[in-house]
């Protein structure tokens, strides 16, 4: 065998095994990439869920027209008590862990609009009909629709992303 070939064989091994140890690398990332978006995406589901839930567990009660005790009791048990064992405090905190900070961000005053939601569903004569229950809800069901274009634009690939911020074109904040 003469030394030109040899060389040529072991250069084309060369190339060969590098590729393959690229591609595998590139294939790890992709597929560890996909992991965490698909965790991230369980998260966004389950908080978004989390707090459409609770809100509804509450507007129950409040329909069912108990006594103001009673009904002050049971709208705290519904917005605390998940049958589903995933309450919106819990996914908030997981929630922490896996988004980013701009998510985690707009998500907090979310939970904060809810726990407003549930302040006014408690209080004595109260009802969905009022505007005190419009005043909190309305930016309740904003603050959520904004979170999720937030969220849906982190789980787009980067290359597909508006830029980050959650915002339409002419707003300060998410909320407003």
């Amino acid at each position: 065998m003469e030394w030109g070939t040899l060389g040529v064989a072991a250069v084309g091994a060369f190339f060969g095994i590098g590729a393959t140890v690229i591609t595998d690398a590139l294939r790890s990332r992709r597929e560890k990439d996909q992991r965490w978006a698909d965790t991230k995406r369980l998260v966004y589901a389950r908080f978004l869920t989390a707090l459409a839930q609770a809100h509804s567990r509450m507007v129950i009660v409040v329909a069912r027209g108990e006594a103001d005790g009673v009904r002050r009791q049971a709208v705290h048990d519904a917005f605390h008590l998940d049958p589903q064992h995933s309450d919106a405090k819990s996914v908030l905190r997981e929630l922490g862990l896996v988004a980013p900070d701009h998510v985690y961000r707009v998500a907090l005053p979310l939970y904060e609009q809810l726990r407003r939601v549930r302040d006014t569903l408690a209080s004595e004569v109260m009802s969905i009909e009022t505007p005190e229950y419009r005043q909190v809800t309305i930016p309740f069901f904003q603050q959520m629709e904004a979170l999720q274009r937030l969220m849906r634009d982190d789980l787009r690939p980067s290359s597909r992303r508006s830029g980050g911020t959650g915002l339409e074109p002419g707003r300060s904040t998410p909320h407003g």
